[in-house]
């Protein structure tokens, strides 16, 4: 019932973008289902609690300010409602009254030990729309962080000649 509400919604457009990046997507899989790892390479992430990712579990975290003169960390948490190894994995938020959002990250094989890495999200929502002058910007830093950090990950993988260690 949530997914067709936020499908119908005119709330806003979903922020969505995607890199290809000169990483297999195995191994590109294998560090992304470490969320506590996350801070590492996608700087929008200040901490995670979760060693990996499951189906049906909570996932949380803490975000970045989207501005580094801002004084904040912002805890998260959302449950994973879809986990398709090793293409996607998508959260709902839902624990903010009046406040629903969904955000996909998915990865595609492009064949040569290439992947492109994306990231979607849309929210809706009576709270969403009153802050939708934060929630826009953040999900926009989201996104860019994430592209950034993907880019990070290909570098240190070019670097290593490879697979991405995972501490």
């Amino acid at each position: 019932m949530k997914a067709e509400i936020l499908e119908l919604s005119e709330d806003m457009t979903p922020i969505h973008g995607y890199v290809d990046v000169n990483i297999p997507r195995d191994v590109m899989w294998e560090k992304f289902t470490r969320p506590n790892t996350w801070y590492q390479w996608n700087n929008c992430f200040f901490w995670a609690f979760n060693s990996e990712l499951k189906l049906d579990k909570h996932l949380i975290w803490c975000f970045q300010p989207i501005r580094s003169w801002y004084f904040y960390k912002m805890p998260a948490i959302a449950k994973i409602i879809e986990l398709e190894p090793p293409h996607k994995v998508t959260w709902e938020v839902t624990i903010l009254p009046g406040f629903y959002a969904r955000h996909t990250y998915y990865m595609e094989d492009l064949g040569n030990n290439r992947t492109r890495f994306g990231s979607w999200e849309k929210a809706t929502g009576w709270s969403f729309r009153f802050l939708k002058w934060f929630w826009i910007p953040h999900f926009v830093f989201v996104k860019d962080c994430s592209l950034e950090g993907a880019r990070h990950l290909e570098k240190t993988y070019n670097q290593q000649n490879a697979p991405l260690s995972i501490n």
